[in-house]
């Protein structure tokens, strides 16, 4: 049988992890939006559209598996401390 505190600390690190890797995407997605002002030459506009597009597409997914371990998170703190968990 698992250790509740061992999961839990398991979500806080799966928690961590995404927030660092959301983080980076809004880094690389401000980087990419730099680059296309402090470019000298022509840009193909659409390309750098599908690209930040992309990008979003990744951080928005990483958002939503975050809002799901935090949820899980919070289910398990209320179980550790033995709190009715009679969901539907």
């Amino acid at each position: 049988m698992t250790n509740p505190h061992e999961n839990y600390q398991e979500l806080v690190e799966e928690e961590d992890n995404l927030i660092n890797r959301i983080e980076t995407c809004k880094e690389t997605i401000d980087a990419v939006l730099q680059t296309l002002y402090d470019k000298d030459g022509p840009v193909h506009v659409q390309t750098v559209r599908d690209i930040l597009s992309a990008m979003h597409e990744v951080q928005v997914k990483l958002e939503r598996e975050l809002l799901i371990v935090q949820a899980n998170k919070k289910l398990m703190a209320r179980h550790m401390d033995h709190k009715p968990s009679q969901f539907t």
